[in-house]
């Protein structure tokens, strides 16, 4: 319901990856001097009573506002971190999001939210990675029903692990890029940061972002 907390809802943040591209852990990098994890945490916590932080390393985690728990199977990737959170609560919808997503904006989880009743899942669509134009899905900014899990599991089982492939065997609620544009104009919420690339590039932005606000006043 608007504007109502902890009302058969969690959020869920994934914080397992072997950071691969970027060399360190994403969850700690610093944007405008607040961390990428606490940027997290303060958007969801308007909307959700209960925090998840599905990690590899929970060790880490201690001290954060966030109920941590270790990743539930050996087998790495981000399906292990969304099926570990699904078996850490028992609220139906569960907003899941990568902790590499530090600009997440509030309005437009609470606008998934709202649009979870009925769907397995609710996901938006976006150009951002497409070379094509076409848009595509945010599978790792999503609303996930507890209800996937079986489907989830047997995924991993059988050694498919690609969460694109996951949710074409769901009941999805795609958002096409201009519904969630209307919250979130730049899309700002779906900018993950992947690489030394992309962290140079949040920097300029927020180098740029400030430098218009001081001219501004």
């Amino acid at each position: 319901p608007e504007g109502q907390r902890g009302i058969g809802l969690a959020a869920i943040i994934l914080a397992g990856g072997e950071n691969r591209r970027m060399g360190r852990n994403k969850a700690f990098l610093v944007f405008q001097g607040r961390m990428f994890l606490w940027m997290i945490i303060e958007a969801l916590t308007p909307l959700f009573d209960d925090i998840i932080l599905v990690t590899r390393e929970p060790w880490l985690y201690q001290g954060f506002p966030v109920r941590v728990i270790g990743d539930l199977f050996a087998e790495r990737g981000p399906l292990t971190g969304i099926i570990s959170g699904l078996m850490a609560t028992e609220d139906p919808y569960n907003f899941c999001i990568a902790c590499d997503m530090p600009l997440v904006k509030t309005a437009v989880v609470q606008h998934m939210m709202n649009r979870a009743p009925d769907a397995d899942a609710v996901i938006p669509k976006t150009q951002r990675w497409s070379r094509d134009e076409k848009e595509r899905p945010e599978p790792l900014f999503a609303v996930y029903h507890r209800r996937c899990r079986p489907i989830m599991e047997r995924h991993l089982r059988e050694g498919r692990r690609s969460v694109q492939e996951v949710i074409r065997s769901l009941n999805v609620r795609y958002l096409e890029e201009s519904e969630v544009a209307r919250l979130d104009p730049a899309l700002h919420s779906f900018w993950s940061i992947n690489t030394e690339n992309d962290y140079r590039m949040l920097q300029a932005y927020g180098r740029e972002a400030t430098g218009a606000s001081s001219q501004g006043c």
